[in-house]
């Protein structure tokens, strides 16, 4: 669903706090490359009403939405795609030439493209997975969409407030897992989502299962890049998926969806990398992604591609 191109329109990314968003450095490259004139910004709201207001304005043509209104916008959509119906929770919105709102989500996407890569690359079929999602926020809901295209055999949800955790997993038919104690009795682990805020501080209270079954780990937080749980992963040799790669992979699909064209993936990992992680750069969140010297895999092969 490309915006309209007869003039510039603007878009942002919408939620609270997104004063460190990197994404006007994806969107901004993608509409440029893309030949159009449209612009995004930063739009810190923590009340929905000021992002709906935003929206209805005459020059506004949409944007990403962040937390925490990634579950509370949905009712204010007025077509929603059938993975955001399905998942409960927009991340991406474009306004249709009728003033329309269309809802759509594509976190689940940059989950399951980005978990596919690193499986491969282990030589790892997506066939019987046993996999673990830690949260259940909108998050954690696209990381369950994701995990059931994915054909996962077994999921597990771990949430602090347990009965969200049951919720989602009856939702999904998967299975809420309210100890995670427990997991020094699995045979077989694959893939480990945490979809928890990066300033929780969260980690497996026993890492040994991590180093004996080596499941590739996404973290969905990108500030600060080395969460407590990416330190934990990293020490214990699973191969980790950051949530800088993912929010790479997630906003190239929403590139494709306001352009109607192919995302320009290595002119947008390249902005990236250089915005994040490049000495001297002045971006807001460059500070939290220290170690400057080993930038995130999946961004440095696209670059190169």
């Amino acid at each position: 669903m490309a915006c309209r191109t007869d003039r510039p329109l603007e878009f942002f990314i919408f939620g609270h706090p997104v004063t460190m968003s990197p994404s006007p450095d994806i969107h901004n490259v993608g509409f440029g490359e893309a030949g159009l004139q449209h612009t995004y910004a930063r739009f810190d709201a923590p009340d929905a009403e000021q992002v709906v207001e935003k929206l209805k304005t005459e020059g506004c043509g949409g944007g990403s939405v962040t937390i925490p209104h990634k579950e509370t916008l949905l009712p204010n959509m007025d077509v929603l795609s059938e993975s955001a119906r399905v998942i409960g929770a927009v991340n991406t919105i474009t306004k249709t030439e009728d003033g329309k709102l269309h809802g759509d989500n594509t976190d689940w996407l940059g989950i399951k493209n980005q978990l596919e890569a690193r499986l491969t690359s282990k030589g790892q079929e997506s066939k019987g997975l046993t996999c673990l999602l830690c949260g259940s926020g909108g998050t954690a809901r696209a990381a369950a969409f994701a995990l059931k295209q994915m054909g996962a055999q077994r999921v597990l949800i771990f949430n602090r407030t347990a009965s969200r955790a049951e919720d989602l997993a009856k939702e999904f038919g998967f299975e809420a897992f309210p100890d995670l104690a427990n997991l020094s009795d699995l045979e077989q682990l694959h893939i480990v989502v945490n979809t928890l805020p990066g300033s929780s501080g969260f980690e497996l209270p026993d890492g040994s299962v991590l180093e004996r079954l080596r499941p590739v780990v996404l973290e969905a937080a990108y500030i600060p890049r080395r969460t407590a749980f990416v330190l934990q992963a990293l020490a214990k040799g699973c191969e980790v998926v950051e949530g800088a790669e993912m929010l790479f992979e997630q906003g190239c699909a929403q590139c494709e969806i306001w352009t109607g064209k192919p995302a320009p993936r290595g002119k947008i990992a390249s902005a990236l990398l250089k915005a994040l992680f490049e000495e001297g750069s002045q971006h807001p969140a460059h500070e939290k992604m220290q170690p400057y010297d080993a930038p995130p895999k999946a961004l440095v092969l696209e670059a190169m591609a």
